[in-house]
């Protein structure tokens, strides 16, 4: 049966195309784990503080606790210390005591001296008589961090190493994540055979499937499972079927624009895929179908192009993954950079164009010869986004491979 012609674009831009299949993306179930085992993947709770941050007075530096109407000498004898973890004994009028970075404030204390400040001795410590100390010098109030019960990182956040530690910190020992995603990459094209095997020059080794692994798979919570399907309507039909019984989302290279062996959007359509949209005005990647499928299952179908893959997979496939492994901010906003190099081109779609960076803010624009040019491809670090009828030296959002 004929299909209609796709590129009507619903949508003006990328942005807006993505946006509506992000509202239709639904993240999956959450699940208790370890903390041990929690760096990488997404929060499916609010981490709130159990007590204040800090939870008492503390110092902030090493040195000794003074009450500053005691400081009316040059010197002070010390009655003991202040032991870290410990409850602070209180201080003697006339008197001082050692303490250290993180030792509680004692009871009458209300500056601390730096050991720097001083001249020591075993009994004693020296200090100039221009010491000019103030109250509250070097000391850290209870919950001037964060009061009890405040929140500290709100759900749909990636674990890192200090979302880790306030975890730790506020005594989430199990905390509430996102469930892995299951991810299948299905790559199409008679023309492709894999990487290990001596092509023909009528063939190429398939690159798309080693790069969406190498956008996806660093991702803590992705699994994914890679399948290539010749150009075979049957077969296209049945491994979509195969992946949709058990994956969360799946991405398709190839065979998604009009061609007459063309079969992915037909494929979609018989397995219940609802399409979002099929075409988005962006060079390249033009005939990129976003579809979704039950339970809010995000689908999408990349031009089968290298370079196309790269892009869309970067700009559209990876938020619309991230929302659906739960993540809220479903893609950083990205960088703005100044072209070093502007030239007066321009297009009338939104024209996704290879660069280098060279600094802080700065990149300059690599010559790309099609949407298959690989090598080309190899010595960017990302790709700037240019509206229609626009060129020069931006400032453009640039958006690097690895998201």
């Amino acid at each position: 049966m004929p299909r209609e012609a796709p590129f009507t674009f619903q949508f003006p831009s990328p942005a807006e195309a993505l946006g509506e299949l992000l509202s239709h993306a639904r993240p999956v179930e959450a699940e208790s784990i370890p903390l041990a085992e929690s760096p990488g993947r997404v929060l499916a709770q609010a981490i709130t503080t159990d007590r204040p941050s800090p939870p008492a007075d503390v110092s902030s530096m090493d040195g000794y606790a003074v009450r500053l109407a005691d400081v009316t000498t040059n010197e002070l004898p010390i009655a003991g210390e202040v032991r870290i973890g410990r409850e602070p004994p209180s201080l003697p009028a006339g008197t001082c005591l050692r303490i250290v970075t993180g030792g509680a404030i004692p009871v009458g204390a209300d500056a601390v001296i730096k050991r720097e400040d001083v001249t020591e001795h075993p009994d004693r410590i020296q200090f100039p008589r221009a010491l000019r100390l103030q109250s509250g010098q070097y000391i850290r109030r209870a919950g001037e961090n964060l009061a009890a019960g405040a929140l500290v990182v709100p759900p749909g956040t990636v674990i890192t190493s200090p979302i880790a530690g306030a975890l730790a910190t506020f005594g989430v020992s199990s905390p509430a994540v996102h469930r892995r995603i299951e991810l299948a990459v299905l790559t199409t094209g008679d023309e492709l055979v894999e990487v290990h095997k001596h092509p023909t020059p009528f063939q190429l080794r398939d690159s798309n499937g080693p790069a969406l692994r190498s956008l996806f798979q660093p991702l803590s919570f992705i699994c994914l499972t890679h399948t290539h399907i010749p150009d075979d309507a049957p077969a296209m039909n049945a491994t979509v079927a195969r992946a949709l019984a058990t994956a969360d989302a799946v991405i398709l290279t190839g065979g998604v624009s009009m061609g007459h062996r063309d079969f992915v959007a037909d494929a979609l359509a018989a397995n219940g895929i609802r399409t979002i949209f099929h075409g988005v005005p962006q060079r390249p990647g033009k005939p990129i179908l976003g579809g979704i499928a039950p339970g809010g299952r995000p689908i999408l179908a990349l031009p089968g192009n290298p370079v196309s893959v790269m892009v869309t997979a970067r700009r559209i496939a990876l938020p619309a993954i991230r929302a659906r492994a739960g993540i809220t901010a479903a893609c950083s906003v990205p960088s703005l950079v100044h072209l070093a190099n502007p030239d007066t081109k321009a297009i009338d779609l939104w024209w996704h164009r290879p660069v280098r960076l060279i600094g802080a803010g700065g990149a300059e624009l690599l010559d790309a010869r099609s949407s298959g040019d690989i090598p080309g491809a190899a010595a960017t670090d990302g790709f700037v986004e240019i509206p229609p009828h626009n060129s020069g030296p931006g400032p453009w959002p640039f958006y690097a491979w690895q998201g």
